[in-house]
């Protein structure tokens, strides 16, 4: 078990599980607005799948899945960010990225309605019968973006008051403008920008995070990082950033992902799924995490988590059993019950050994970090 464990993690391209790991599903809809004379909303919708493909059946099981809606950049198509919706539908969301406004006249108004309206109707098909999501949607969303899609992300705030956070990449002024949007964003928000971007600076997105009132909210200036790599060195933007002077960087696109998830997914955890213990390992991640320049206002958040799930991070070095090797100092359950998660992801290149039983119930999940080492030397039992 110990040998077939290892070899798995070292083959491994992104964070393993050895539990429940969705495989991301898609399907390309055209969803009609009412309320803008029928407009049509052309969508990309990645969601957890059993197996990866188009047009397949929702995983199974009865879990409630959150709704992501993701704005796209100016002319950069929704494929430059697939990274960004499998990293979200391998973690239980649905991903949700509209193709309007790809022209390069786009309405950033109409972009920012679009953005809205998603996060509300695909909610409302959780009680549609017609519908492959019916009784699999949660009822908490979340809005993000980047570059122009960024700027209108702010903007649907403004148009919908069910979104409960918002996140972007990079986000670009708009008109109207995001930067006054921003003064009325009572979400917590999470923005992120590139010290090496000179398509959209990153005084552009500090000046939105000094904006946003909320009280509990993050700022993450990724060194070296440039406008482009948010969207996976798109050509076209990529020729932009070539023509202004600015295509080098000493880090990858995929750096930038990596340090994008790693935040990203513990604060959505944190505000939409109830995962109480994701508030402690996005600020240990962040306190932690170089390259960077961050700042962070949390003084009090209104937001409470209602401890629906638990997660549990071993952090530290050697033996499952000592409480200093977890965050908080909780060691989990032998029998973890459903709907909680253990991820694995100790200090530098140790290892994480598991030298006691553990049980994985049917609907919670053990996951492993990449790169990282998870030792069997007890017994390990995953229900399904």
């Amino acid at each position: 078990m110990k040998y077939i464990l290892f070899l798995l993690l070292l083959t491994a391209p992104s964070c393993y599980s050895v539990a429940q790991v969705y495989q991301t599903g898609r399907r390309s809809i055209t969803f009609t607005d009412p309320s803008r004379n029928g407009r049509a909303i052309n969508t990309e919708l990645y969601y957890p799948a059993n197996s990866t493909g188009n047009n397949l059946p929702i995983a199974t099981g009865n879990t409630k899945f959150p709704v992501v809606v993701f704005g796209h950049g100016f002319v950069i198509p929704y494929s430059s960010y697939t990274w960004l919706a499998d990293s979200l539908v391998k973690y239980g969301y649905i991903a949700a990225l509209p193709t309007t406004e790809s022209s390069f006249s786009p309405s950033h108004e109409q972009f920012g309605k679009d953005l809205a309206f998603l996060c509300q109707y695909i909610f409302s098909l959780n009680d549609s019968a017609n519908s492959f999501l019916f009784g699999r949607v949660s009822n908490r969303s979340a809005v993000g973006g980047h570059s122009m899609g960024g700027g209108s992300s702010f903007l649907a705030t403004g148009y919908h008051n069910g979104i409960n956070a918002i996140f972007n990449f990079a986000a670009a002024e708009t008109n109207p403008s995001a930067k006054n949007a921003a003064l009325h964003v009572q979400l917590p928000a999470l923005i992120f920008s590139g010290s090496a971007d000179c398509i959209v600076p990153d005084s552009n997105q500090l000046r939105l995070y000094n904006n946003v009132p909320y009280p509990c909210k993050s700022f993450i200036n990724i060194t070296n990082g440039l406008h482009c790599h948010f969207a996976n060195n798109d050509g076209t933007c990529a020729t932009g950033q070539f023509l202004s002077g600015c295509n080098s960087s000493s880090i990858t696109a995929q750096a930038v992902f990596q340090k994008t998830a790693t935040l990203l997914v513990p604060f959505l955890d944190y505000y939409l799924k109830d995962s109480c213990g994701s508030r402690g390992i996005f600020d240990n991640r962040l306190a932690a995490m170089t390259g960077v320049n961050k700042e962070q206002s949390c003084l009090t958040d209104p937001f409470i988590c209602s401890a629906s799930s638990t997660l549990f991070e071993f952090t530290g070095t050697g033996n499952w059993d000592v409480a200093g090797n977890w965050t908080n100092g909780t060691i989990p359950p032998l029998l973890l019950p459903p709907n909680a998660s253990i991820i694995i992801n100790p200090s530098g290149n140790t290892d994480c050994v598991l030298n006691v039983i553990q049980t994985i119930s049917a609907g919670a999940s053990l996951k492993v970090t990449e790169g990282k080492n998870f030792v069997v030397q007890g017994n390990l039992t995953i229900l399904r």
